[in-house]
């Protein structure tokens, strides 16, 4: 690049930046409004919460990444032509498609860095955190015990827990087990909760067993520990099943039998995958069609707010006919194709006009030259 080249480069670098931590952080803020409850009705730490929301944070970049491309690139570009930049560069010999090739290569790496997200980090990312939500979710110490309250885990056992100390320890606990004859009452100076593979016990310290006998008498057991089995209660599915945005990208084109035998759930995954490769490309069909509008042309003394509405109208919509193309591909894999034709059609079409020597005033004679001689 020459110096004038990797002027424009820069300036639309930091702004493509800005834009996309700006973006990202009102996108996590859109996704922790909905962990926010899960979190706090099962009682996790903040830690989990930020957690689990940065986890989720891949998917959003890869959502908002062309936006902020395309955002940045308006921006810089019009800077560079309200403050008559883009004039001189023009006077001097600057061709409209050396001034737009910086632009074009921040948006090539915009491409590369979207496909790394697509391929390899949102999967990834996705696993762990669908793993967490399950673990928040049949965190058994949450389902069983509310500090203060009676609780019903399950059918026949009611749990009390004056205070559940940082480490899981539960403090002045009451329990009354009618799963099995006779009815036992439980009452414990401390309880603590452990769970390993395939099993759960509530180990119960310094405390007594009542069991109600059959003519309506109680018998009381003082005990320094005891165990209850809550084997039963553990609800952690280890064969949990992965959705389309867990997968990596060999598994959305080549699923099991069983996947690939689901009539419902197989167009989803080959949508899933054409998306992921497809995607990137609106990094660069936006950016060229905001060089399009704005690098082409003459000065505007009275500024571009016109062209830039009808620019960010037609570049978002396009965004949305992309999104729109992702779901009807879920219900028609004939669709699938489509998905990488928009975002080419687009780009040709703008790097066409881009490259071509007419000006803009006359782009209409350039698509329809022989009416507009034969109207002269």
């Amino acid at each position: 690049m020459s110096k004038l080249q990797e002027y424009f480069w820069k300036q639309a670098f930091w702004p493509l930046i800005i834009t996309l931590l700006g973006l990202a952080a009102l996108a996590l803020l859109t996704q922790s409004l909905t962990t926010l409850d899960l979190i706090v009705e099962n009682r996790q730490s903040a830690l989990t919460f930020f957690y689990i929301t940065i986890l989720a944070l891949p998917q959003l970049m890869s959502i908002i990444l062309p936006l902020a491309v395309f955002m940045a690139v308006i921006y810089a570009v019009n800077r560079l032509n309200v403050d008559s930049e883009m004039s001189v560069a023009k006077a001097v010999g600057t061709s409209p498609w050396q001034i737009s090739t910086p632009f074009v290569r921040l948006a090539c790496l915009a491409v590369i860095g979207h496909l790394l997200l697509n391929l390899w980090i949102q999967p990834s990312s996705f696993r762990t955190m669908r793993v967490e939500l399950l673990k928040v979710k049949t965190d058994l110490a949450s389902q069983m015990v509310r500090p203060g309250e009676f609780v019903t885990p399950t059918s026949g056992l009611t749990v009390y827990a004056r205070e559940i100390l940082p480490n899981g320890r539960m403090e002045d606990v009451i329990i009354r087990d009618a799963r099995v004859e006779p009815v036992s009452t439980y009452t414990a100076k401390a309880g603590i909760i452990t769970k390993s593979r395939d099993s759960a016990r509530l180990t119960l310290q310094e405390g007594m067993i009542q069991q109600l006998e059959n003519d309506g008498t109680f018998t009381p057991i003082t005990f320094e520990k005891y165990q209850i089995d809550l084997s039963e209660i553990v609800a952690m599915d280890r064969n949990f099943r992965l959705k389309t945005s867990d997968r990596y990208l060999h598994e959305l084109f080549y699923p099991s039998a069983v996947d690939r035998a689901n009539p419902d759930f197989y167009p989803s995954l080959i949508a899933e995958g054409h998306a992921r490769l497809a995607t990137p490309l609106y990094n660069i069909a936006l950016t060229l069609l905001a060089l399009a509008f704005l690098v082409r042309g003459q000065f505007q003394k009275l500024g571009y707010g016109r062209r830039i509405a009808l620019l960010a109208v037609i570049g978002f919509g396009l965004r949305l006919v992309g999104f729109a193309l992702i779901s009807a591909s879920e219900g028609n894999m004939a669709l699938n194709p489509l998905q990488y034709a928009v975002p080419i059609v687009v780009s040709l079409a703008c790097l066409w006009y881009l490259l071509s020597r007419s000006k803009a005033g006359n782009l209409w004679r350039m698509i329809f030259p022989r009416r507009q001689a034969s109207a002269a």
